[in-house]
């Protein structure tokens, strides 16, 4: 799962992984330069893509709108784990063997590029209701190594789950800056218009062209090509990290949408959850909750947890579960790329997403090509979903026509609602977040909303 800290006048600014960051050298991007290879976003799917493509012998420029690692991967709860959750979701028995063999293999390629981050070997768990987690189970036996349980202790209660050994956590700070070196880094260069045909990308003072282009912006920057608003949505939810005294031992996931993660740090325990649709939150201090479970694990002797650490996530969700990874459209720009939609597991598939890519660019075969092609025609199974998202995407877009101007998201025109919770603007088409002055945090925007700005010093 990606996450980011949250910026601007809200209080809770620190994701866990944050004191790990560390300035570093960027290259400086010349007006009217002409580039091999671009690759735009500088997370963990972004910088792993750049490494294997400079391992590959192409010169690779990674281009990134603010500081690398310091948006959505800065926060994420750096889980390694095939077992997800969500193959239920997945239409076909084929493509959920598929999606779990490339899960497996990614954990397998991140822990041989581990070097000094803390990587270690935990079992993972799914946890919840009794009748979703037996469905689970059965579509994860038939290819899995997986136990099931009944009423098990765990650490936070009692429950139903089911059982994956020798999966693995890690420092995903430390990870990606094993991994820089081979590649230029370009810092806060906001690209914000993208000419497939013509193959030139424009910021606010500067234009230049790239041979070939991989967009690993999280939400795809491009808006009508490939019709990506309407094929994906975002998830937001909420996580701290406690310092109570003990440790949960392994992964803990729940089934539920809306339920609650567990994995220890070097901190504490990182715990995350009551996920929802972007811009679709229910009533609460999600914040104060997660605090309150937290203190199940806490000591006599231990500290007060700091309420500094606390931040909030935003994942880009497929309906069909799986993500999209490879051309951005099936016959123009051939040479423009796309890694996007990891859902909640953007550890693991950001490396298979890269790994896609790499072997695409490199004309090797690649056995889950076909599975994360973004140009698939949606199986009937997830039409419904489809036709849902695209109703509440119209809606907001209905409701921004008569929304005032600094109601309205820079990126597509949908209607902003405020989300007390993070104190933050938040777009419930297609994701975008924005600070109270209107500055941009998440993607898809390339723009500011200069009326918030405005309301803000009036």
């Amino acid at each position: 799962m990606f996450f980011y800290a949250i910026v601007g006048n809200n209080h809770f600014v620190k994701s866990v992984w944050r004191q790990y960051l560390n300035p570093q050298k960027s290259k400086e991007l010349r007006d009217g330069a002409q580039l091999d290879t671009v690759v735009l976003g500088g997370g963990i799917a972004g910088i792993m893509c750049a490494y294997m493509l400079a391992k590959s012998g192409h010169k690779v420029t990674l281009i990134e709108a603010n500081k690398i690692l310091e948006g959505v991967t800065c926060g994420t709860t750096a889980k390694l784990t095939a077992l997800q959750g969500n193959y239920q979701d997945i239409p076909t028995a084929k493509k959920r063997r598929m999606y779990y063999r490339s899960q497996i293999e990614a954990v397998e390629g991140i822990s041989r590029l581990a070097t000094d981050c803390d990587f270690e070997r935990v079992d993972s768990y799914i946890y919840g209701e009794r009748k979703k987690i037996w469905k689970e189970f059965k579509a994860v036996r038939k290819f899995s190594d997986v136990e099931y349980f009944q009423n098990k202790h765990l650490p936070f209660g009692v429950h139903d789950c089911i059982a994956l050994k020798n999966q693995a956590q890690f420092n995903p700070i430390k990870f990606c800056y094993g991994l820089l070196g081979g590649f230029d880094v370009i810092e806060d260069c906001r690209v914000k218009k993208v000419s497939l045909m013509r193959k030139r990308l424009k910021t606010e003072d500067k234009v230049f062209g790239f041979k070939r282009l991989v967009i690993a912006t999280g939400f795809p920057i491009v808006n009508i090509r490939g019709l990506y608003s309407f094929k994906m949505y975002k998830s937001s939810s909420y996580a701290v990290c406690v310092d109570g005294g003990q440790k949960v031992g392994a992964l803990y996931n729940a089934i539920a949408d809306d339920g609650l993660m567990y994995r220890d740090c070097e901190d504490g325990i990182i715990i995350d959850g009551f996920g929802h649709r972007t811009g679709k939150w229910k009533c609460g201090d999600y914040f104060e909750k997660l605090r309150k479970e937290g203190g199940k694990f806490w000591i006599a002797s231990s500290q007060v947890p700091r309420n500094d650490v606390a931040w909030a996530a935003n994942d880009c969700m497929t309906f069909d579960s799986v993500p999209y990874a490879g051309r951005l459209l099936r016959f123009f720009a051939r040479n423009v790329y796309i890694i996007s939609g990891f859902g909640k597991w953007g550890m693991t598939n950001g490396y298979a997403c890269a790994k896609i890519v790499d072997d695409l660019i490199n004309k090797r075969k690649n056995r889950y090509r076909r599975l994360f092609k973004p140009t698939r025609i949606l199986n009937v199974m997830v039409w419904p979903k489809f036709l849902w998202n695209f109703l509440q995407d119209g809606w907001g877009l209905v409701a921004g026509l008569f929304s005032s101007g600094k109601r309205r998201c820079p990126h597509m025109g949908c209607r902003l609602k405020f989300n007390p919770n993070t104190k933050t603007y938040d777009c419930p088409c297609h994701g975008s977040r924005l600070t109270e002055k209107g500055e941009i945090i998440v993607s898809p925007s390339v723009d500011k909303n200069n009326h918030l700005g405005e309301q803000q010093t009036s």
